[in-house]
C-alpha cells in the first residue's frame, strides 16, 4: 500500500497496524468525517475549520478565563469527548460497515504509524546530532528558542496560537490539494513571463 510507510526500527509492522487498528476502533465512525473535513473533501470544509476555531477563541477572548482554568476546560472537553465518542459512535452510525470504509480507515491507521514514525525518526535524528555535533545541536536549538521567543514578544498570545492552530487543522488539506505548489508554481509562471518581457521591450525601444 503506497501510504504503508513502515518504521524500521520496528520488527513487526504489520502487527502495528493491526494494534493501532484496534486501539481506534471505537473511532472509526468519527474517523471517516474527520478525516474528509481536515482533508477538504467538499470545498466549504475549509471555512468550516476556520470558522470553528474562530468561534472557540472567540469564546476564550470574550469570557477571558486564566491559564489554569483555559487547560482544564480543554482537559474535560478531551476527557467527555474520549469517552463518549467510543461509546456513541457505533450506536449513531447504524449503517453497515463497508468495505471502502474499511480501506480508508486502515489509511488513516497507515498516516497515523506514519506521522509517529516521523516524530521517532526526529528525535533520533536530534540526539544523534547532539552527540555527534553538539555545536551545531546548540546553535538549531538556542536559534530556534531565541526566534520562538522573539515572535512571542511581538504578538499577543491568543493571537499567536489561533493562526497557529488555524495552521495546523489546514495543513492535511493544503498537503492533500497541493494548495503551496500550485501558488509557487502561479508565481514561478509570472516571474518567467516578466523576465521573458524584459529583452523584448528593450529591444523595441
Amino acid at each position: 500500500m503506497e501510504n504503508e510507510i513502515i518504521n524500521p526500527e520496528t520488527e513487526n509492522p504489520s502487527y502495528n497496524l493491526q494494534q493501532i487498528k484496534r486501539d481506534l476502533e471505537g473511532w472509526r465512525e468519527v474517523l471517516l468525517p474527520l478525516n474528509g473535513l481536515l482533508h477538504w473533501e467538499k470545498p466549504y470544509y475549509p471555512a468550516i475549520i476556520v470558522g470553528v476555531n474562530t468561534f472557540i477563541f472567540s469564546l476564550i477572548w470574550y469570557f477571558d478565563p486564566s491559564v489554569l482554568t483555559t487547560f482544564a476546560l480543554i482537559g474535560l472537553a478531551v476527557s467527555l469527548i474520549d469517552f463518549l465518542v467510543p461509546i456513541i459512535g457505533p450506536s449513531v452510525v447504524t449503517a453497515k460497515w463497508t468495505r471502502k470504509q474499511e480501506e480508508q480507515y486502515q489509511e488513516i491507521c497507515c498516516r497515523i504509524m506514519n506521522a509517529k514514525t516521523h516524530f521517532a525518526n526526529a528525535k533520533t535524528t536530534m540526539s544523534s546530532l547532539k552527540a555527534e555535533k553538539p555545536k551545531i545541536y546548540f546553535l538549531i536549538v538556542m536559534g530556534t528558542l531565541v526566534a520562538m521567543a522573539w515572535l512571542g514578544s511581538r504578538m499577543d498570545n491568543l493571537c499567536m496560537t489561533y493562526f497557529l492552530v488555524n495552521l495546523i487543522l489546514l495543513i492535511p488539506g493544503i498537503r492533500q490539494h497541493a494548495v503551496l505548489q500550485k501558488y509557487l508554481a502561479r508565481f514561478l509562471n509570472v516571474c518567467k513571463s516578466l523576465v521573458g518581457k524584459g529583452p523584448k521591450k528593450m529591444k523595441s525601444s
